[in-house]
């Protein structure tokens, strides 16, 4: 078997694409046009474990699937508001059903090794008065890649995370669909998914990197942990990121 290949990651793989690097503190819109600087990464190393599969880090990814799974935890059960679905460890904890101790500027890194496409599109168009959306905001054809998420508790069986939040309008879990692979930004020589924590975001967040694209994603207090569903606290899980939304089976 080859040694495991070890990989000098440029810019680009951090970069959701050129022009989105901001100095606005998150719930902003992301400023069109603005350049990022260069950022040293440091070597990365990518283990081979299988025939399609490697790790890096904590997460392990299939190259012909683009299926990527990690550790994670649950944080929170019930009550909010949630802004988050996952964040870091040390990130937002107080706001994020899940948390996780992987690296999110190793997630980016999986992202981009698995070609996924990062976009903000017109995800962030509905924080702009409606008299700059055709000046400042974005294509619906620019957003990043639709992706899916399950979420597996140990011992028990995967679930779409939608089904892991409560709409507050309707009393009822989230609506299915999936999230979109937005990707983060480089503020001041840091990569802000890193230093920030977010991963998932539910309330828009433009260093998370990946949001969603659902009604009232941009309402803050509209969104909570849905406990009927939620496994207790602490309890240890996988969660899988898929290419595309999870088919709704239609219930008899």
């Amino acid at each position: 078997m080859s040694p495991r290949p070890r990989f000098l990651l440029c810019l680009g793989l951090l970069c959701l694409s050129p022009g989105l690097a901001q100095e606005e503190p998150p719930r902003s819109v992301p400023k069109p046009g603005e350049k990022s600087g260069e950022v040293p990464v440091p070597e990365v190393s990518v283990q081979k474990i299988g025939e399609t599969l490697y790790r890096l880090g904590g997460i392990e990814f299939d190259a012909k699937s683009r299926e990527i799974r990690f550790p994670v935890v649950v944080n929170m059960r019930e009550g909010g508001p949630v802004e988050y679905l996952l964040v870091h460890e040390n990130g937002k904890v107080h706001e994020s059903i899940l948390t996780t101790a992987v690296s999110p500027l190793h997630l980016q890194i999986v992202m981009k090794l698995l070609r996924y496409q990062a976009g903000n599109g017109d995800v962030f168009n509905c924080l702009l008065i409606p008299e700059l959306i055709e000046k400042e905001g974005g294509k619906e054809a620019d957003r990043g890649e639709t992706v899916s998420f399950l979420f597996t508790p140990e011992g028990g069986e995967a679930m779409p995370v939608y089904d892991l939040v409560i709409d507050g309008e309707s009393a009822e879990a989230m609506k299915p669909g999936g999230w979109i692979y937005t990707g983060s930004v480089v503020q001041d020589g840091a990569f802000m998914a890193e230093a920030e924590g977010s991963i998932i975001a539910i309330y828009l967040d433009h260093l998370a990197l990946f949001n969603m694209t659902r009604e009232g994603a941009d309402i803050d207090e509209r969104w909570g942990a849905r406990h009927s569903v939620i496994p207790e606290i602490g309890t240890k899980g996988v969660l899988t990121i898929r290419a595309g939304e999870i088919p709704v089976t239609k219930k008899d």
